[in-house]
């Protein structure tokens, strides 16, 4: 009889209120968020109430709504295009998570959404060094997309990050994040990692992974968020990445609805078309991409241990726990 009331639709959203690690401050600040929870549920009841649906049929889904309740909410407020009403929002929010629990494979899904990191392996820098590439969930209340794609240094501590979504209605990609070191050092950090990576820019990098993402999937449909339809665009805050200059170069065209769509292939230059005294390097350049490529077709090949169904108490402690370095909002620079 509880589980009858807790899974209908009255009960999920009074269940959607329980464990909201999201909502901070006092109690009467805390009530005052859940109340406008409830009056942006109440505009749209039907669809909210078959998204609440939609996370409670899936194990994987009650296990990452319990480490990110902000999940339940997120199209309620800003997110990836600062254009979309709050249908369209909801509409690619529940579609992303749809195509992940059926293409990704279901241990990969449990490691980024439910752990929160999935390690997919190593390069060696042009030094010696190690970069990691991971695989993350969006940060602690985020907007810029739901899966997050990383470079990291050997202790798995980011370096560069792309953040995008994927509708599975559309068979698209939507980039909504670019992001590079933050602080007082971040262009000379970039300097020095595209030294590192014997000339190839770490953006440059993180897109072709996307792109191989795609590949993989048969998407031919890339979308990149432009300057103007930013959802942090419009908080005031500055943003120090010219987005719409990057997706230019690579052959980007400005569209309806703050989007420049890319082209279906990236472009890439054959060894013929670079001077003879730096094809050592380009050489070196496009074995490191393809090395870092296959790292992520593996890891959407090759199933990861799943995890079990009746989780152990370890696991549930781990879900509620934030990541360390999780921040309310990104510093974007180029």
């Amino acid at each position: 009889m509880v589980s009858a009331v807790r899974t209908s639709k009255p009960g999920l959203l009074l269940s959607s209120l329980h464990e909201r690690a999201d909502w901070s401050g006092r109690w009467y600040k805390r009530s005052a968020t859940g109340l406008k929870y409830l009056a942006r549920a109440a505009c749209m009841p039907l669809r909210h109430g078959r998204f609440l649906s939609f996370i409670d049929e899936y194990a994987s889904m009650r296990v990452y709504r319990q480490r990110d309740p902000r999940l339940l909410e997120r199209y309620m407020h800003r997110f990836v295009n600062a254009h979309w009403h709050r249908r369209q929002r909801l509409r690619y929010l529940h579609q992303h998570y749809r195509f992940a629990l059926a293409h990704l494979p279901s241990g990969l899904f449990d490691l980024v959404y439910a752990l929160g990191h999935a390690s997919l392996g190593s390069l060696t820098a042009k030094d010696g060094s190690l970069l990691t590439l991971c695989l993350r969930p969006p940060i602690f209340k985020g907007c810029e997309g739901e899966l997050c794609l990383q470079l990291c240094d050997g202790n798995e501590d980011p370096l560069y990050s792309i953040v995008f979504t994927v509708s599975d209605q559309d068979a698209s990609i939507m980039i909504g994040c670019l992001q590079g070191p933050r602080g007082e050092n971040a262009r000379e950090m970039v300097r020095e990692l595209t030294r590192m990576m014997h000339g190839m820019r770490p953006k440059q990098l993180m897109l072709s992974l996307v792109y191989a993402f795609a590949r993989h999937y048969g998407i031919t449909k890339l979308l990149a968020i432009s300057n103007d339809a930013h959802p942090l665009r419009r908080t005031g805050r500055p943003l120090h990445s010219d987005y719409d200059a990057f997706w230019q170069e690579q052959h980007g065209k400005l569209a309806e609805g703050g989007w420049y769509v890319l082209p279906p292939t990236q472009v890439h230059k054959s060894e013929a078309e670079v001077p003879s005294h730096h094809r050592s390097a380009f050489r070196r350049r496009e074995a490191l991409r393809r090395q870092a490529e296959q790292l992520l077709i593996n890891a959407l090949e090759q199933p990861a241990p799943r995890l079990p169904e009746h989780r152990p108490q370890a696991l549930r402690a781990a879900v509620g726990r934030r990541l360390p370095g999780l921040r309310a909002e990104t510093s974007w620079v180029s």
